[in-house]
């Protein structure tokens, strides 16, 4: 079996090796109950630019990560690197709503679609297969990119 490079999340070879696992996974369009385009501006990162901008598109019935902001995302949500961390690699449910009713995050924008992402990609058990309202090629994406992720 090969070895997989693990990189610091949201380091810029994470952001190299999400875009490769995207490509190799040809990802095309499937249908979808969860059309979301979110901004998102991660704080305090731990890099030589300390703020990460970057954005996450459901819209093609998959999960789309991408560097950058969107000229039209439905919202916007700002929270430090140990926070994102802590969601999005960890993925601690039991972690989401405080966050969302304690002020470490900032939301602008129609931010009831968080809590559709949430239930959807936070919480889901996606080795059980994908995510609610997502398709199937959202699970594999996901197991990828954690196996690139360092913890």
């Amino acid at each position: 079996m090969a070895t997989v490079a693990a990189h610091e999340f949201l380091s810029p070879g994470w952001i190299r090796a999400v875009k490769q696992i995207r490509d190799e996974l040809e990802l095309g369009v499937q249908e979808t109950d969860l059309g979301v385009r979110a901004n998102v501006t991660i704080v305090d990162a731990p890099f030589e630019v300390p703020v990460v901008l970057g954005h996450l598109d459901t819209n093609s019935g998959t999960l789309i990560l991408d560097e950058g902001h969107l000229g039209d995302a439905d919202f916007g949500i700002e929270m430090p690197y140990s926070l994102a961390y802590e969601i999005f690699v960890e993925r601690d449910p039991a972690a989401v709503v405080p966050v969302l009713l304690g002020g470490q995050v900032k939301l602008t924008g129609d931010s009831s679609m968080i809590l559709l992402l949430a239930d959807a990609i936070l919480v889901a058990d996606l080795s059980d297969g994908p995510a609610q309202g997502l398709g199937s090629t959202t699970s594999e994406m996901v197991k990828r990119i954690d196996a690139i992720t360092l913890r």
